[in-house]
């Protein structure tokens, strides 16, 4: 027992989650494998909105596609180098630490990676006790459904086999009499295609990432993640749960996701507050956003290992500024939490 546990604190991530997350035929090849494959793994995300938004949705798109063309995690050894948008971060496995870097400013904080769901949370900015209320109050009769199934669909995606599990969210929620709808007011359908198990005994990019996936969630644990920082928002933790769970559920690497969302709820309430002429002209049984993001590059070639060291030009500075300025160039503030 002790020996497995000093194998969780030191190993690679791969082997440390073997046991524990029963990941067929892994244990094996890890204790054969003796060799770290170097990995890069890279994503294009798109957004389309329904045509009715395009010209007001003008900005948030440039910005949001800036930001999500290319999150990306490359990885060397016992380190991973991931970036999504503004931000970057190093995770070291050894040590169990994380650093995150600000290229705007040149700064970096290095801390444990227990404390990294703390750290963000303070960091968010606080509602006031109205805005708490008033968030309650709205999200108490909200009705959050998930259903998850696996649809017999594959394909290959770079190279590595996938199969299609397809996941539907809906919330219910009351409508005005004045809003004429049927159906959940809000409904999510996302299809993700994740690589097949064997995949991992084929592929040394996808069997190092399937064990970072595991470390994630054994070390981080997303849903727990969310839910402190959706804590600062009230309502939120309880209705986006059960998407984070559904998605996090599976530590097979995700190659491919589509997501449509709908809200005819939100298109007939604009119909009725603006008036016929004023409101855009949007099918209220059309996706309102359709979203996807897929692989764009995945390979062993050597990565360099300078990515996993704190520029010489960057200086120290408290963990909480950095990701308060983090949050601020993404645009998160008090007023958006307010809405």
């Amino acid at each position: 027992m002790k020996s497995l546990l000093k194998q969780r604190k030191t190993g690679p991530p791969a082997a440390r989650t073997c046991g524990p997350f029963a990941l067929a035929g892994l244990a094996l090849l890890c204790a054969a494998v003796g060799l770290r494959a170097d990995v890069t793994i890279r994503y294009e995300t798109e957004f389309k909105p329904a045509a009715g938004l395009q010209p007001l949705m003008e900005q948030f798109l440039k910005n949001a596609q800036s930001r999500a063309s290319g999150p990306a995690i490359r990885m060397k050894g016992n380190k991973a180098y991931t970036t999504s948008g503004d931000s970057l971060e190093i995770f070291d496995f050894v040590k169990q630490e994380v650093t995150l870097m600000n290229p705007a400013n040149k700064t970096f904080a290095t801390f444990p990676v227990s404390q990294l769901t703390d750290t963000v949370a303070a960091a968010m900015p606080q509602a006031t006790p109205e805005q708490q209320k008033a968030g309650q109050k709205a999200l108490a009769s909200i009705q959050t459904h998930a259903d998850s199934k696996v649809t017999g669909r594959t394909d290959t995606i770079h190279g590595v086999q996938a199969e299609e599990r397809e996941v539907t969210i809906s919330m219910d929620m009351p409508m005005p009499a004045s809003v004429q709808t049927s159906g959940p007011g809000m409904k999510m359908i996302i299809q993700i295609w994740t690589a097949k198990r064997d995949e991992a005994l084929r592929n040394p990019a996808i069997r190092e990432l399937t064990g970072y996936n595991a470390w994630q969630k054994y070390i981080m644990n997303p849903t727990a993640m969310m839910d402190k920082i959706a804590g600062k928002m009230p309502g939120i933790a309880d209705t986006m749960r059960p998407l984070f769970e559904e998605i996090y559920k599976n530590q097979s690497v995700i190659l491919r996701m589509h997501m449509e969302m709908y809200m005819p709820m939100l298109v007939n309430m604009a119909k009725n507050m603006g008036g016929q002429g004023q409101a855009p002209a949007i099918d209220p049984n059309a996706p309102l956003m359709v979203v996807n993001q897929e692989v764009a590059e995945l390979s062993s070639d050597p990565v360099d290992p300078s990515l996993f060291e704190v520029p010489k030009d960057y200086t120290a500075a408290p963990a909480d500024g950095m990701i308060r300025d983090l949050l601020k160039a993404q645009g998160v503030g008090v007023p958006a939490a307010a809405k």
